[in-house]
This record gives C-alpha cells, sequence and structure tokens, in this order.
C-alpha cells in the first residue's frame, strides 16, 4: 500500500511540474490585473483566456465573458470572433454543447463583420467537431468542408492542417484508418510547415490513433512517444495525458500480459483529465480502465469505472461513449450471472444504439435481448415444472392417505387425469414455444446473413465502378500518349527528309563560297599593283568580304553539324540490329539538348571511356532512352529554383561482363517515389504522362539489359543502364 502511495505521489509531482510554467504565467497576468485599463486590461485577460484553454475551461469562459462585455460597444475590436470561438471550445470542453453551439454561431456572424476568415473557418470545424461528437458524421463532414475551402484561400497552414486533422477523426471513426491516416499525414506535413510544436505533437497522437485502430500497436506506440516527448517540451498538459493513455493501450492490444502497465498509464492520464475538468476524456478512459479491469476478471472494479464513466457520458451526453460503457456493463454482469442488472445495460445499449443510428448494433443488440427474454421464459417453465413435480409429490400422498375410501380413490383418480392433460398440453405448448423461437432466431440470422450479403455487393459494385473509372482515364492517357508518339514519328520522320534535303543547298552555297573567296583575293592582289582612288577603302571592303565569307562558311558547318544530329537522333535502322556507338548517341543526345537548356545555367560533367567497343542493337531505340533519361535531368534542374550549382553528370564504362554501364547524374532534389518510378502514369514534371521511364525500361529490357535508379547520399538522382554487347541479333 506505501509502495502505491508513494508512486502516485511522484507521478502527481512530475505533471506538477510540467504544468507549473504555464500556471506561473496565468498567476502573473492575474496579479497584473489591478493596474491594467482599456485596451492593456482587454489584452490581458486575452492572455488569460488562451494559457488556460486546456488547464481550467472554467476560467477562459469567465474571463472571455469580461472581454465581450467590455468590447460589446467597441466596433473596432476584431478579435471578437477568436474570443467566442475560444469559450465556445471552452463549454464544449464541459459538455455544454447547446452553449457551445451558440457561441460558434455568433463567432461566425462576428468574423463576417469583420472579415475575419481565419476565425470564419474555425467556427465552421467547431460546429462540425460537435456534430461529430454527437454522432452526425453527414453534418460534420459538410462543415468541415466549408471549413477546408476558406482555409486554403487563406493559405494558414495551422487552419489548413486542423481541418485535415477533423477530417481524419470523422473517417477513423468510420473504420477507414488508411483514408485516416492519408488526413493526419497531410495535417502533419502542414503543421511542419507552420513550425507550430504542440501542433505537430497532435498531429503525430492522430497518426498513432489511425495505427492502432488498423492493428498496429508497435508503430502507434512509436508516434505517441514522439508526441508525448514534444508535448513534455512544450507544456502541453492536455496532450500529456492523453498519450499517457494512448500508450497504456497499445500495451492493451500488444499483449495481455501487461495489464500492470496499462493500468498505470491510464491511471495518470485519469488523474491528469480529472485535473483538468475535461470530461469527455474521462468518460473514454474510464472505459478503457473497465474494460483491462473485465479481463483481469476484477469485475466488481469494472463495474464501478463503467457505472462511474456512464454517469458521465449520460451527462454530456457522449453518445459513443455511452455505447461502449453499457457495453462494457453488460458483459461485466454476464460474468457475474446477474440477470437484472444486465437487462438494464442491455436496455441502455440499445438505447444509445438507436441514438448512434448503429443498425448493425441495433440487430445484434435485439437478437442478445431477445435471447435473454427467451432465457427468462424458459427459467418461468422450469418452475412450472417444479411445481409440478411438488403437486405431483403432494398427490401420491394424498392417494396413500385416502386408499381406504373408494369414493375417494376414484375422486382422486379423476384429479390425477386432469392434471395429465393439464401437464401434457403445458409440455406442447412449452415445445412449440421452443420451436417458435428456434424459427425466430434463424429468420433473423438469415436476415441478417442477407444484409451483410448486399452489404458487401454494394462495397464490391462501388469498387468495381471505381476501377472502371481508372481504367477510362488510363484508358484516355494512353490514347493520347499514342497520337502524340505518331505526331512524334512523323514529325521524326519529316526532321530525317528536312536534314537530307537540306544538304544540297548546303553543297550548293559551299561550292560557291570556294570560288567567290577566290576571285576576292585575286582583286586584292590586281588592286594592290593598280593606282586608283580610294585604294584603301577598297581593299578593307574586300578584306570584310572575305571575312565574311568564312563566317558564312563556319555557318554552313554548324548547320550540316546539326542536320547529321537530327539524322542521328531520328534513325530507326529500320528495326536491323547493327553495331552502334553508346558515346556517339550520347554526345549527339547532347548537342540537341544543351541548346534547348543553354540558358538555364546547367554544368555538364563528361567522362566517356574512349576505347568503348560498339554494341548491337537497334540504335535509334536505344537513343530515345539516353534522351528520355538525360532530359528527364535536365527539366530537373531546370524546375529546382532553390539551388545554385546545377549539375549533371554522365560516364559510360566497359564492365567486365561483356556489358556497356552507363550513368546518368543530377544534384536536383531525388526522386521521391522510387517504388513506381517505373510504373505508367507516374510523372512528378509539372507537364508529361509518365509514360518515358516505361517506355525506356521496356527498350533495355528488350536489349536483355537493366535500368535502375537510385537518391544520392549528397542530394539528387542516379540512373544506371547496363547493356551487352550482343543484345539483340539479327
Amino acid at each position: 500500500m506505501r509502495r502505491k502511495l508513494l508512486f502516485l505521489y511522484i507521478i502527481t509531482l512530475c505533471f506538477s511540474t510540467i504544468s507549473f510554467s504555464q500556471k506561473a504565467k496565468i498567476d502573473s497576468l492575474k496579479k497584473e490585473l489591478n493596474h491594467l485599463t482599456g485596451d492593456e486590461l482587454i489584452d490581458a485577460y486575452f492572455k488569460i483566456m488562451w494559457n488556460s484553454r486546456d488547464l481550467s475551461p472554467d476560467s477562459t469562459i469567465i474571463f472571455g465573458d469580461k472581454i465581450l462585455e467590455l468590447t460589446k460597444n467597441k466596433p473596432d475590436f476584431k478579435e471578437r470572433a477568436t474570443v467566442l470561438n475560444l469559450v465556445g471550445i471552452a463549454k464544449r470542453n464541459k459538455g455544454l454543447y447547446t452553449e457551445a453551439f451558440e457561441n460558434f454561431k455568433e463567432a461566425m456572424l462576428q468574423a463576417d463583420v469583420s472579415n475575419n476568415q481565419i476565425q470564419k473557418s474555425y467556427a465552421y470545424v467547431n460546429i462540425g467537431n460537435l456534430f461529430f461528437y454527437e454522432g452526425d458524421n453527414y453534418e460534420a463532414l459538410k462543415n468541415i468542408n466549408e471549413a477546408q475551402i476558406i482555409a486554403k484561400k487563406t493559405e494558414d497552414y495551422i487552419l489548413i492542417g486542423y481541418t485535415y486533422q477533423v477530417l481524419g477523426n470523422i473517417q477513423l471513426a468510420r473504420g477507414k484508418y488508411e483514408l485516416a491516416l492519408e488526413h493526419y499525414q497531410t495535417t502533419l506535413d502542414y503543421r511542419l510547415k507552420s513550425k507550430h510544436k504542440q501542433l505537430i505533437a497532435s498531429a503525430h497522437q492522430s497518426i498513432g490513433e489511425a495505427y492502432l485502430q488498423a492493428g498496429s500497436p508497435y508503430e502507434a506506440r512509436a508516434q505517441f512517444e514522439k508526441a508525448k516527448t514534444i508535448a513534455i517540451e512544450t507544456d502541453y498538459e492536455s496532450l500529456i495525458y492523453t498519450t499517457e493513455a494512448s500508450i497504456g493501450e497499445t500495451y492493451f492490444e500488444s499483449s495481455k500480459d501487461s495489464l500492470g502497465i496499462v493500468l498505470q498509464h491510464y491511471g495518470i492520464a485519469y488523474k491528469g483529465f480529472l485535473k483538468l475538468e475535461q470530461l469527455l476524456k474521462q468518460a473514454k478512459i474510464l472505459e478503457k480502465i473497465a474494460r483491462v479491469y473485465l479481463v483481469q476478471n476484477s469485475i466488481s472494479k469494472s463495474i464501478e469505472a463503467a457505472n462511474k464513466g456512464l454517469e458521465i457520458a449520460e451527462k454530456l451526453p457522449a453518445i459513443q461513449e455511452a455505447l461502449l460503457l453499457s457495453d462494457v456493463l453488460i458483459e461485466a454482469y454476464n460474468k457475474r450471472e446477474d440477470v437484472l442488472n444486465e437487462a438494464i445495460a442491455l436496455r441502455k445499449y440499445i438505447y444509445y444504439t438507436r441514438l448512434y443510428q448503429d443498425e448493425e448494433k441495433m440487430r445484434k443488440a435485439q437478437i442478445i435481448e431477445n435471447n435473454m427474454v427467451l432465457a427468462q421464459k424458459q427459467e418461468e417453465i422450469n418452475e412450472l415444472n417444479q411445481q409440478n413435480s411438488i403437486s405431483k409429490e403432494k398427490i401420491v400422498y394424498r392417494e396413500y392417505a385416502l386408499i381406504s375410501i373408494l369414493i375417494c380413490v376414484l375422486l382422486m383418480g379423476v384429479i390425477i387425469y386432469l392434471v395429465n392433460q393439464q401437464k401434457k398440453r403445458f409440455k406442447e405448448f412449452s415445445q412449440t414455444l421452443k420451436i417458435k423461437t428456434k424459427e425466430i432466431q434463424d429468420q433473423k440470422f438469415i436476415i441478417g446473413e442477407k444484409v451483410v450479403q448486399v452489404l458487401e455487393l454494394n462495397e464490391k459494385m462501388t469498387e468495381k465502378n471505381n476501377e472502371l473509372k481508372e481504367n477510362l482515364v488510363q484508358t484516355k492517357k494512353i490514347h493520347e500518349q499514342l497520337a502524340r508518339s505518331e505526331k512524334l514519328a512523323i514529325v521524326g520522320q519529316m526532321m530525317a527528309v528536312v536534314a537530307h534535303e537540306i544538304n544540297n543547298p548546303l553543297n550548293f552555297i559551299t561550292n560557291n563560297i570556294i570560288p567567290i573567296s577566290d576571285n576576292l583575293k585575286e582583286v586584292d592582289d590586281m588592286v594592290k599593283d593598280i593606282a586608283i582612288d580610294n585604294k584603301e577603302e577598297l581593299q578593307e571592303d574586300i578584306e570584310e568580304s572575305i571575312l565574311l565569307l568564312q563566317g558564312i562558311d563556319d555557318g554552313v558547318k554548324r548547320i550540316r553539324e546539326i542536320s547529321q544530329d537530327l539524322k542521328n537522333a531520328v534513325k530507326s535502322n529500320h528495326g536491323v540490329p547493327q553495331p552502334f556507338n553508346i558515346n556517339d548517341s550520347i554526345s549527339t543526345t547532347l548537342n540537341l539538348l544543351t541548346k534547348k537548356y543553354k540558358y538555364d545555367g546547367i554544368d555538364l560533367q563528361i567522362e566517356l571511356e574512349e576505347t568503348l567497343p560498339e554494341i548491337i542493337c537497334l540504335g535509334g531505340k536505344i537513343s530515345q532512352v539516353f534522351i528520355n533519361v538525360i532530359d528527364n535531368a535536365f527539366q530537373v534542374l531546370k524546375e529546382n529554383d532553390t539551388l545554385e550549382n546545377k549539375a549533371i553528370k554522365i560516364s559510360t564504362k566497359k564492365l567486365k561482363v561483356d556489358r556497356i554501364g552507363i550513368s546518368i547524374s543530377d544534384n536536383g532534389g531525388g526522386i521521391k517515389d522510387l517504388d513506381h518510378l517505373f510504373e505508367a502514369f507516374y510523372t512528378t514534371k509539372k507537364e508529361g504522362l509518365g509514360l518515358g521511364l516505361i517506355i525506356s525500361k521496356d527498350i533495355v529490357v528488350q536489349h536483355k539489359g537493366s535500368i535502375d535508379a537510385f537518391n544520392n547520399k549528397d542530394g539528387g538522382a542516379t540512373f544506371t543502364i547496363q547493356l551487352p554487347l550482343e543484345g539483340i541479333k539479327e
């Protein structure tokens, strides 16, 4: 007993220390109130409200009412909506749902008056939360969606994260664990952007809840521990107790051998919620404590905890908690074989099931109640049978007493006959009752199975519809890509024709440049020997013309190089494998792409092995792979505005196993999802269908090679391609 008291004292001391700084701040503000007036007094009241929001809901309500009273004739006071929202939250935490609802509606009106869109969104969220607590998920989702529309317009990370948090809570209550986890992860992302530690801790807590309900207690515990650590660092006392309860639940779900540890965590959480006067959380933790006692077969303690929690839940009212606590009481009284109290608890369970609009639970509860009624009827039948047995014994004794009187014997015979007839009729009635009862149970079971089958069929139909929609979208994308590929093929053919046809005029220009240049030189020599006016000017013009012809010749050579690069890039080898130079193909690709990205400040580091052997392949297709992968690297760096030194490194090497290795690296942001990189329609580019890499992979595999990707330690990503020397033969 002393050890338990010492343990409780240490726990109390720990949490007193945790909340000391926040309480000290509130006490300091209260001391200053007597020396403040006007706006300074209102500001002090507001600070006390904010710091009391978790520790003392009553203080939040009192000082909030004072602010509302002081500012009722101040139209320039812009924080009235904020104060109303805080007061409403405090009343909600005390279970005053009707009053809280009125505060939130008033907050919404005041937010419209002051054009405070953020507080209007918070009011929508708070109203949605109220509907969620009362079990009306439809109204809850409707209000949260309104809040999210406003939040995204304001670009307030904290507010957007809050809306996703409540959406996750609603989906979690519906059993949609993956969807809830997705909402909670989005919440964490926005809160990390806001750098608000207490909200980050709350997001970790929610992610843990999703993992726990999905049946992953170890992953859940890791999230709860993160939330608890941040909560202690920031003096977030309410969340500290919540994480204690959640950690205890992970031990309960993972091993029934740790019930002592579970009760320790639940005990700390319950004492904390008592101190903070958070009634809803008190009801929740009492339900968990009652279930642990039930597992330990401590029936009296389980009933005591469940009744205490049910009393709180009924006062709030908190329908979901009342439903769970009633369920615990049914099981506890059943173990104790207390039929009367079990029936009372069952009626409460049925009542709250109706309120919660859960037809499946209602059906199960009704079956249980019918079974109990039948059991009571069976007991009555047994009592009647017992009474009949007693009457039979009395009749036997009476026969022995009156055996000497013949008239009495005959009379007794008549009586016995009547009793036997009555007993026979009673047995027939009892047998009929049992048959009818069994038929009713069978019919209910069949109806239940049909309901389940209909629900499953509806779910399958929904899944099939979603699959058809997804297939339709993918089919449209494939058609778009095919059309695009067909256009590109036509453009490639046209480019090859243009590149070929342009050579004739280029040859004509080149052939004319040389004689013109020679003629100008001869004219220059003649002018030197002739005495004419403006001789020097004429010689300068001739020299300038010769230089211009050299410039034209250089331009023609450049056009010829570009033409050759285009022909190399689009040629397909007509489907016949031929010797192919990897280094030349990469150089041609870079000649084309560097012109496209020449103003983006991207540094190229080229390390091509000079003695690289040629490979037997379809050169046009391998060139297409290089264009896809290298162009992706250029685009990633072009879209990265935060990187100062952008660089791409390309290298080739002859490997030992008669293969050529190609490496293409960049120092961009890396690849977010490596697992889906080579899947159809997966893309991270602003524009694109996500088919380039899967086509590239098909080409490499066709050549019996391999293509892989990984993220670099120092940032960026690397693609590696290996091709055999003879991947495809004629």
